[in-house]
Formats: C-alpha cells, sequence, structure tokens
C-alpha cells in the first residue's frame, strides 16, 4: 500500500513535471497529495505547514538562499563574474581542458540556467577542435554539476546538512572527495588533460591572474568561514556579501534594487516546497509507514539508500527532490553510528539517478544548445555515472 501511495506521488510529479509545471507548484502539489494519501486532517496540516515556514532549518536555508544569488548579482554587475571567465580562457593551455574548467567555474554559483551560461563557452573552447556535438554537450553538463556534493551554495546541500544533523564543516570535509572523484572520472573518460600552454598563452596567464583569483575570491572566502572559523552559513554569506558591496565600491543608491533582484519568490518558493514536503512525510507518519514496508519486503538499509532515491532523482531531474523526499526516510531507517556513510550512499543514488534523468534542464538546455542528438549524448553520461556508483558503493561497504 505504501509503495502504491510513493507511485501515485511520482506519477503525478512526473505528470506535472512533462507539462512544464514550475517545480516549486509540483513539489507543493505532492506535499498536499502526500498528506491526502496519510489521511492529514487539516488543521494538523496547518500545524505541519506553519513548522515548515517557521523551523530554523528552513528560516537558515532561505536567508542562505537568497544571499547566495545576491552573491552572484553582485558579481555579475561588478563584472568580475566576466573577468573569471575572460582570465580562465587566456590562461588555460589546452582546449579540452578549457572545455572541462569553465562550465565547472560557472558551477560554483548554482544559478538557474547555468548550463546554457556555460555552453557557448563550452563551444568557443573546442572551436579547433574534432569534436562531436553530443561530446560538447555532455562535457558541459557533466562538469556543470561536479561541486554539488558538498558546495554549501547548494540549497540541497544545506537541506542535506540539515537533514543529517552535523556541522557544516563536517559535511563539507567528507563530501569534499567525492568531487574529486567526480572530475578524475571525467577527465579520464573525456581525455580533458592540461597540455602545455604556447609562449602567448603564458603572457595571458600573467594578466588575467587578478581577474581569476577576484572571480573565485567570494566562492572561496565563503568556504573559509565555514570550514576553518566554522561560522554559520548565513553568517558567513552576509560577510562576504557586505565586504562585496564595499571592495567594489558600489554606490549606495544601487544598494537596494540589487537587494529587491536578488529576492527571488520563484525560487524560494521551490526551496519551502521541496522542506514542506520533507515535513508532510515526516508529520503525517509517513516515513515509519515507509520503513515498515521496506522492512516487509525484505530489503535491507543499503537496498533502500540506493533505489529510492534513485528513483526520485530520475523522475524528477531536481537535486533538492531526492535529497527532500528519499533522505529522511534514510536517515531514519539508519543505524545511528552509520548514518552518514548511508546518507552518503543515499545522496549519490539521487544524483546519479538525477544526472541521467531524461527531464533534467541541464541536459535538455546542452543537447540543445549544440544541436546534439540525446540518446548518443545520453550514453556517453553511463559509464563515468556507473563507475561513480560502483566506487562509491565499495567505499561504503568497506567504511
Amino acid at each position: 500500500m505504501e509503495i502504491l501511495k510513493i507511485v501515485t506521488v511520482l506519477i503525478v510529479m512526473v505528470i506535472m513535471f512533462k507539462k512544464k509545471i514550475q517545480v516549486g507548484h509540483v513539489l507543493f502539489t505532492c506535499a498536499l497529495l502526500f498528506a491526502v494519501l496519510y489521511r492529514v486532517p487539516p488543521l494538523p496540516l496547518a500545524r505541519i505547514f506553519l513548522d515548515a515556514l517557521t523551523s530554523a532549518s528552513t528560516l537558515t536555508i532561505i536567508f542562505a538562499l537568497y544571499l547566495i544569488t545576491l552573491m552572484e548579482r553582485i558579481m555579475r554587475h561588478a563584472g568580475s563574474q566576466a573577468r573569471l571567465v575572460a582570465g580562465l580562457q587566456a590562461t588555460l593551455g589546452s582546449p579540452r581542458l578549457s572545455m572541462a574548467v569553465l562550465p565547472a567555474i560557472i558551477g560554483f554559483l548554482p544559478s538557474p540556467g547555468g548550463a546554457r551560461f556555460s555552453a557557448p563557452m563550452v563551444e568557443e573552447a573546442s572551436k579547433n577542435l574534432e569534436i562531436s556535438n553530443e561530446e560538447k554537450a555532455s562535457i558541459n553538463y557533466y562538469y556543470r554539476h561536479v561541486w554539488e556534493f558538498f558546495l554549501p551554495l547548494y540549497p540541497a546541500t544545506l537541506l542535506a546538512i540539515e537533514t543529517i544533523g552535523i556541522p557544516l564543516y563536517q559535511y563539507m570535509l567528507f563530501m569534499f572527495p567525492l568531487s574529486i572523484l567526480v572530475i578524475l572520472l571525467g577527465i579520464i573518460l573525456y581525455r580533458n588533460f592540461p597540455k602545455q600552454a604556447n609562449k602567448q598563452q603564458k603572457k595571458l596567464t600573467n594578466a588575467n591572474t587578478k581577474g581569476i583569483l577576484e572571480g573565485l575570491a567570494p566562492v572561496l572566502a565563503t568556504m573559509l568561514l565555514a570550514l576553518v572559523l566554522q561560522l554559520n552559513i548565513v553568517i558567513s554569506l552576509l560577510i562576504v556579501d557586505v565586504a562585496m558591496f564595499i571592495l567594489y565600491r558600489i554606490s549606495p543608491t544601487k544598494i537596494p534594487p540589487m537587494l529587491k533582484k536578488a529576492f527571488e519568490p520563484r525560487l524560494l518558493y521551490m526551496i519551502f516546497s521541496a522542506i514542506f514536503l520533507r515535513f508532510v512525510l515526516e508529520g503525517s507518519g509517513g516515513t515509519e509507514q515507509l520503513l515498515s514496508t521496506f522492512q516487509s519486503l525484505g530489503l535491507n538499509i543499503t537496498q533502500i539508500a540506493i533505489i529510492f532515491p534513485f528513483m526520485i532523482g530520475f523522475l524528477t531531474g531536481v537535486s533538492i527532490a531526492h535529497v527532500a523526499i528519499a533522505l529522511p526516510v534514510i536517515v531514519s531507517l539508519s543505524d545511528p553510528a552509520g548514518v552518514l556513510n548511508t546518507a552518503v550512499l543515499a545522496i549519490i543514488s539521487g544524483y546519479i539517478g538525477q544526472m541521467l534523468s531524461p527531464v533534467h534542464l541541464c541536459l535538455l538546455m546542452s543537447v540543445e544548445h549544440f544541436k546534439a542528438d540525446f540518446f548518443r549524448t545520453y550514453r556517453k553520461l553511463l559509464l563515468p555515472e556507473a563507475l561513480l556508483f560502483a566506487i562509491v558503493l565499495v567505499c561504503v561497504t568497506l567504511l
């Protein structure tokens, strides 16, 4: 019965995504549908909504997301993002390396449509290479998402930290090697090896070092404050944003419009809807009933941590969805002593499902920009994702 409820919600979710209904509406509708299926009366549902709206974890994520959006707008206004890209394009000695680094750099700031922003850069870098449109599309898509595991600028990362209940610095240090692993797999499989730069490129490297450092500084400063000083992510972002206003000498008259434009109701609504969905599952007793169902099927915690998040990620193509829906269930099932390892397996399974999802917007935008064949592009993603899963599964099993 519980599996039928999940399948019903997932079917509704897929139908809504196919009709291109915005993600916030999809997640909020699924939360209400779960409430109906689990027979949550109106008054308790209203209390769940209020708890989700006012909880410390929700406020942390919402404020952090706002400050991240503000950071990106400050960088664009000051031109530091453009100087970063220009500096990298001039500095890197290998076109194939440029094709990987440019979308990865754009991925430091997880803005919607980032794959579309990095696609023209990848196209420019590949201009003199004999490379298929499918490989261009897959490289742009793959490297765009290499930081999702640990970077606290991603809403799904913040939600995962709150769900698991560990300090930010501990989570980041634990998850960072996964990003390195993904990058290494990409370098090997996509052959994005560094090459010796020529003399002209070396001269350009010296000239553009300042632009590269300037563009990376806000992200690195935020990570430094969160990791070394162990400040709250909201405080870290606030300090960096204020410092950027001062260092870039932004006119006081321009600050209020920037603060206003950084408030993106649609994006914040999407994040809250994901959180509300998680609260409904927990408040309705859905996680306990799912536990009983999985146990009755004879599945162990490792199998559940693989299947459930992958299914959510594959069907939605949205990282916040598999973290909000599947991770609370996995955490509730886990032995407290091994909860972090199990959570990592669940996050990786959801990530792989999301990366292989045919409805992932970044994949669709990459294929569209390069006029690539969808299925040929898709096939190029299967091996790196399969290797990632195999390596993580072995590591989690051995630890």
